[in-house]
């Protein structure tokens, strides 16, 4: 039987979200295959080795859900042994294990940095390694690598300031309202802000900036919010029945008001009513831009699909995708006839 490190939490401020996908990747692993072992980072960086039943403290929602820190520390060991095993250690017991499953949703765990570590140990893990993964977290770099590889986006900009606003008047002006606003490297919508009009720019520039030493301003795409989920190996990979966000009249678009804290803030669409050639172009469109960032292992790749000309663009890769109960990537790949117990075996194999 194989030990599987799952690592979950983390600095970014997606920390409560990685905690609510760890316990559904937990209560779906096949326990005859793999032997869990579940370290949580605490937002200060600290490592811990938790008991799952009680890895963490409060209510299961995003808003309520809190690392269980009393846990004892845990250290990993800049090594590995000839049967690339990874080591930890704690309390001066050693720990060891033999393929990683990285569910750390944004900034150091998604961006690169934590992929770095586990390649210079040689261990395997699961998703796209460091370079992939720092490309499609970076929001500016996806849109400009696409674009050059003829992958369409949202018309966009972006600025390093509110001053730098004035820099980019003249792109600023063939961009039609409404705008996005948001800081490149987040996810979760946090930080994003809706603009209706330039008198609103400012302060969403600054809200963005509180998460981001950059901003990205898009066109917004009027139409459908289309989401893909591709599972597999660069040229190999093959892509599940694609889902369909609906985000509320009330809320208006995908927020994380929407996503994680209001029952009735999205409705998700497992699977579309695209019809078939639709579907097919879409398919092949996620493909596209997941072979052009080189991810592997898995990636959610979200589109927009214009409503008056039916063309398609990219919204963003997203290659650590959230694996909540209510996350649309284990839900494409069920009604793809993939159970979520088998979706997490399939990651696990192409990780090793």
């Amino acid at each position: 039987m194989k030990t599987l490190l799952i690592l979950c939490g983390g600095r970014s401020e997606e920390h409560e979200i990685s905690l609510i996908s760890a316990k559904g990747i937990l209560d779906a692993l096949d326990r005859k295959l793999y032997q869990p072992l579940l370290v949580g980072i605490s937002k200060k960086g600290v490592w811990h080795l938790l008991n799952e039943e009680n890895f963490f403290e409060g209510e299961f929602r995003a808003d309520k859900i809190k690392l269980n820190e009393k846990a004892p520390t845990i250290t990993l060991a800049p090594f590995t042994n000839e049967k690339r095993q990874g080591t930890l250690l704690c309390s001066g017991k050693t720990h060891l294990f033999d393929v990683v499953f990285p569910i750390l949703h944004g900034r150091f765990g998604e961006d690169g940095t934590l992929q770095g570590m586990l390649d210079m140990i040689n261990v395997p893990y699961v998703g796209s390694n460091c370079g992939s993964s720092g490309l499609c977290m970076d929001k500016i770099l996806t849109k400009i690598l696409c674009l050059k590889a003829g992958i369409p986006t949202a018309k966009f900009t972006w600025v390093e300031s509110v001053e730098d606003l004035s820099k980019v008047a003249s792109d600023l002006n063939e961009l039609k309202y409404p705008l996005f606003v948001k800081p490149p490297r987040q996810g979760s919508s946090i930080g994003v802000s809706k603009v209706n009009t330039p008198q609103d720019l400012k302060a969403a520039v600054e809200t963005a900036l509180k998460y981001d030493t950059k901003c990205l301003i898009e066109e917004g795409i009027r139409g459908r919010e289309i989401e893909c989920a591709v599972l597999g190996h660069p040229k190999q990979a093959k892509v599940a029945t694609p889902g369909e966000i609906i985000p509320s009249k009330k809320v208006g678009w995908y927020s994380f008001e929407a996503k994680y804290l209001l029952a009735d803030g999205a409705e998700t669409k497992v699977p579309t009513d695209l019809d078939a050639q639709t579907t097919e172009r879409i398919k092949n469109f996620a493909l596209k831009a997941f072979n052009c960032l080189e991810c592997s292992g898995m990636a959610r790749v979200d589109l927009f699909l214009e409503e008056s000309t039916q063309n398609i663009y990219l919204n963003e890769i997203n290659t650590i995708p959230g694996f909540t109960p209510i996350s649309m990537y284990p839900k494409m790949w069920q009604a793809s006839g993939l159970s979520y117990s088998a979706l997490v075996s399939e990651l696990i194999y192409l990780a090793r």
